[in-house]
């Protein structure tokens, strides 16, 4: 009886020190994962979508601002829901990589008790007709958009701008 009160109590140590030392996400973690995306998504591009240098596909007209780990979650989110659009196959490994960027950054905003917000935002009927140009689009705004991350990392260290008082230490 004593030895098995001895072995619950080192295992529940032990599983103690294992949640505690979990890694965290770093600036530089989410950098290197958004860098990574943003080499994928130029070769799918380049192998996938040879557009013809003629053709010009405007971008979105809205530059979507990063406000925080709030936003930069919410955007993502849009981008990758419309990436999700049959047929989508070859850009499996970028769906991928923003999940994982996704997750870590989920995790964070859980970390430092910023609000999550609501997942679903539904695809328009025009981006399930003509879903080679959409898909192209939407890898091209996540391009612009992932480069602009790591250009305000800083952003991350807040829920959003208006959170002076709550910025989150690394």
């Amino acid at each position: 009886m004593h030895s098995s009160l001895i072995f619950c109590s080192i295992l529940m140590a032990a599983l103690v020190v294992l949640t505690v030392s979990r890694p965290t996400a770093t600036l530089d973690m989410i950098r290197i994962m958004a860098r990574t995306t943003i080499n994928r998504i130029k070769k799918i591009k380049d192998e996938h979508f040879r557009m013809s240098p003629e053709i010009y596909f405007p971008g979105p007209d809205i530059d979507t601002p990063i406000d925080g780990l709030t936003s930069v979650i919410v955007h993502l989110r849009y981008v990758q829901i419309r990436l999700q659009v049959p047929p989508s196959q070859h850009l499996r490994q970028v769906q991928v990589d923003l999940e994982t960027l996704l997750s870590t950054l989920e995790g964070l905003a859980i970390s430092h008790g910023c609000p999550l917000p609501n997942h679903e935002t539904p695809v328009h009927k025009a981006e399930t007709a003509f879903p080679f140009t959409f898909n192209y689009l939407y890898l091209q705004e996540l391009q612009r958009f992932l480069d602009k991350l790591c250009l305000n990392m800083e952003k991350l260290k807040r829920c959003k701008d208006t959170d002076v008082a709550e910025t989150l230490t690394f």
